[in-house]
């Protein structure tokens, strides 16, 4: 891949990109009066967190002069790839140095923006870290309500610091559909163009529940979602379902995420997969099959939905399969739907994909108007823009469906003008210490990601 430095005349939109939840949510946004039901749902401390007042679980924030290794949720940043991450991982780093790499933005508005320029991103979505794992868990209705009044309120301030730049998602208590309409609309007035859900059955509540059971009876207290959804038309915020891996340490009699099944098939095995691997696309493809089979879009014809970070290379097959299902069972359905799911996604949803993801580039015809890219900083896979704009030309992706991709889909979903204020890539200083991406990283790299390779080549030489 060219390593000349790029240019570019349009706005890049980051439909994806993350806050590393800082510490300030808890200790000046909770309001008094949900303040101790809040302790009792999910409160973070430094290093740990706990959820329903008796599981420790991990919150992601770390005090910086407290680092003595990396963080692995602040290191993805402006230049700090997954490569370059492997060969920090491989050093012996000191509490400096792990300081270092404790990219800032991850929770400071004023860093944030410097590295936007860096990354080459004008605009940015901005999305929670931790609190997307563990809050769909919280049990006390009051708490989750109080904790997303909190978070909202914060990150209202947070992006308020440069207007026109950074823009908040909007976390959604569904654990009570009556407190999320009333907290969505409370974001719409505000100003959020996004409202958050996870795709999972988290306290036996998967969020396609928009009905009651036709037993009541066997009804295990959650009201259906139906006012949720039509709140979410009436506003016209989009409704965006970001997955995460399973977390540990969850008490639960039943599996709650499709995450879950890659660790369960290896059980008594001795070996093991961590759910990470597959349980953001797992949980992103069982919800969009939902979504396009079971006609909900048709229930709900002006709902806009975006599908986070669960990469998008799968889309086109999914969306096939599912018209040839939707065909073929057409008898069998027991509610009404007009059109194909392919028909219904193209017109109501939007997918994100991430910087390395050539099969979409391959294929940019059929994502043309549905792809929106994502950076997904601070996370271990996070890239830049100019590294999407390196594979899409390379790919020879025409401009006009570059520019489509990497920004005026985003805009034109959310309804935000675009504005922009990065148009040159700059070479990135680093500390001599910094790997350099040189032939001797590159001859590195060859023998990290195919040690069977490099052991067949020692071998075969000493013969």
């Amino acid at each position: 891949m060219s390593t000349t430095l790029l240019t570019k005349d349009f706005p890049v939109f980051d439909c994806d990109a993350h806050i590393n939840d800082p510490l300030e949510i808890w200790d000046w946004y909770v309001e008094p009066e949900y303040r101790g039901a809040v302790q009792q749902s999910y409160w973070n401390t430094p290093g740990r967190a706990i959820l329903n007042g008796r599981m420790l679980v991990s919150g992601g924030h770390d005090t910086p002069r407290d680092l003595i290794t990396i963080n692995g949720i602040t290191i993805g940043g402006p230049g700090a790839d997954k490569r370059v991450q492997r060969r920090l991982m491989r050093m012996r780093l000191t509490p400096e140095q792990c300081h270092y790499l404790d990219h800032r933005g991850a929770y400071e508005a004023g860093a944030r923006v410097k590295e936007l320029d860096v990354m080459g991103i004008d605009q940015v979505l901005v999305i929670p870290t931790m609190m997307v794992n563990y809050f769909p868990f919280i049990e006390n209705v009051d708490g989750a309500y109080g904790l997303a009044r909190a978070y909202n309120n914060w990150v209202r301030d947070w992006c308020a610091t440069a207007p026109g730049r950074l823009f908040p998602a909007a976390l959604i208590p569904i654990q009570s559909p009556d407190y999320a309409v009333k907290e969505l609309e409370r974001a719409a007035r505000l100003g959020f163009p996004v409202a958050l859900v996870r795709p999972i059955d988290a306290n036996g509540h998967y969020p396609n529940r928009i009905f009651w059971p036709a037993d009541r009876m066997s009804t295990d207290g959650y009201p259906p979602l139906d006012s949720f959804f039509r709140a979410l038309q009436d506003t016209g915020m989009v409704l965006g379902m970001h997955t995460f891996p399973a977390p540990i340490g969850i008490e639960r009699e039943l599996p709650w995420s499709p995450g879950e099944l890659i660790e369960k098939a290896a059980a008594g095995t001795g070996r093991l997969v961590v759910s990470s691997t597959f349980s953001f696309i797992f949980e992103a493809i069982t919800w969009t099959a939902q979504v396009l089979l079971s006609g909900l879009l048709d229930r709900y014809p002006k709902l806009k939905m975006a599908i986070f970070e669960s990469n998008a290379s799968w889309l086109p097959e999914l969306l096939d399969h599912c018209d040839l299902l939707f065909k073929l069972y057409a008898n069998q359905r027991k509610a009404r739907a007009r059109r194909l799911p392919s028909e219904a996604f193209a017109a109501q949803c939007m997918i994100s994909f991430e910087s390395d993801e050539k099969p979409v580039y391959r294929d940019w015809e059929r994502f043309e108007n549905v792809g929106i890219w994502a950076s997904d900083v601070y996370h271990h896979d996070a890239s830049d823009a100019w590294t999407a704009l390196r594979f899409m030309r390379e790919a020879e992706v025409p401009p006009s469906v570059q520019e489509k991709l990497m920004g005026s889909n985003a805009r034109r979903f959310y309804g935000i003008e675009g504005k922009c204020f990065v148009k040159n890539e700059v070479k990135l200083e680093r500390p001599d210490w910094f790997p350099k991406r040189d032939a001797e990283f590159d001859q590195w790299w060859e023998k990290e990601a195919f040690p069977g390779k490099a052991l067949a080549q020692t071998r075969a030489a000493s013969k």
